[in-house]
């Protein structure tokens, strides 16, 4: 009877041994790439349009304060505005008066993350038009340069 229980009990420790050690090593893995996942923060870029050429984008575009940028298609983008939080986008689009796209992308970069959300902060303290108008030029600063790197586009 020692024998039948050794025989069975220690295949079924060494195997259970073995799924823990395998389960533990794929946890490890998986963790760490759903971490940086989930470190993403969606943010909204307020746009005042879309447009085939630079030219069309300067003469149609009617608000003074933007910011560009050149998508993958060749479009250019005109910036008119860049949150995390959705209730500021009202006050950006009564700022300014004029119809606008709301896209969503995420940034995975935390330094511009952190400052767009010191911002949001600001900004939903503001009513004045003109003082709105100026914290969005502020926050429009931070999308200057190249940010490619860090937004990604959310398809719906």
């Amino acid at each position: 009877m020692k024998k039948i229980l050794k025989k069975v009990l220690i295949p079924i420790c060494l195997s259970i041994l073995c799924g823990v050690i395998c389960a533990k090593l794929v946890y490890q893995i998986y963790d760490s790439q759903i971490k940086e996942e989930v470190e993403a923060k969606k943010i909204y870029l307020v746009q005042a349009g879309t447009y085939d050429s630079y030219d069309n984008m300067v003469s149609n575009t009617l608000v003074s304060n933007y910011v560009y940028y050149e998508d993958k298609e060749g479009k250019f983008n005109s910036i008119v505005g860049i949150t995390e939080d959705y209730s500021n986008i009202e006050k950006i689009k009564n700022s300014y008066g004029s119809d606008v796209i709301v896209s969503e992308y995420l940034s995975e970069d935390p330094t511009l993350n952190n400052k767009i959300n010191n911002y949001d902060k600001e900004l939903a303290k503001l009513t004045s038009e003109k003082d709105i108008q100026a914290k969005v030029l502020e926050m429009l600063k931070l999308y200057k340069g190249d940010t490619e790197k860090t937004l990604v586009k959310i398809k719906s």
